[in-house]
């Protein structure tokens, strides 16, 4: 089954490694099949953009995940977690949780999770939600 992506005009979206962007000026439904994993720029960080460990160890799980090599970047990913659990400790438990995902292969899921570190709203509603599940 194909994967359905709605992407607006000008959006981009990773297929693998390949980034496309849609040039056009209306909203395109576009469909993926096959394996691929698939990435919308808005879960992307660019390389330049990883400034702070949080964001290092996004950017080493979406390497792991777009590439679909997950132990093929496990030094990167230690080091970037222990940089982040040395600046802040109180991230073990999300660190615990990546780790888990990594283990069953749900690259997305830790990228998603990874996210929240980054997004003070973001980690807002995931304690909120966490209190209420």
């Amino acid at each position: 089954m194909a994967l359905k992506l709605t992407v607006k005009p000008g959006e981009s979206f990773f297929v693998g490694t390949a980034e496309i962007t849609v040039q056009c000026d209306a909203i395109v439904n576009v469909l993926v099949g096959g394996k691929a994993p698939v990435l919308r720029c808005d879960d992307h960080i660019a390389d330049n953009d990883a400034t702070t460990p949080a964001q290092k160890l996004q950017l080493v799980v979406q390497r792991m995940y777009l590439s679909g090599d997950i132990p093929g970047h496990h030094e990167a990913y230690f080091a970037a977690a222990q940089s982040l659990l040395a600046e802040q400790p109180a991230n073990k438990s999300i660190v615990a949780e990546v780790n888990g995902f990594l283990m069953q292969g749900a690259a997305y899921k830790a990228i998603k999770l990874l996210k929240t570190l980054s997004n003070p709203e973001l980690t807002e509603n995931r304690a909120r939600l966490k209190l209420v599940g």
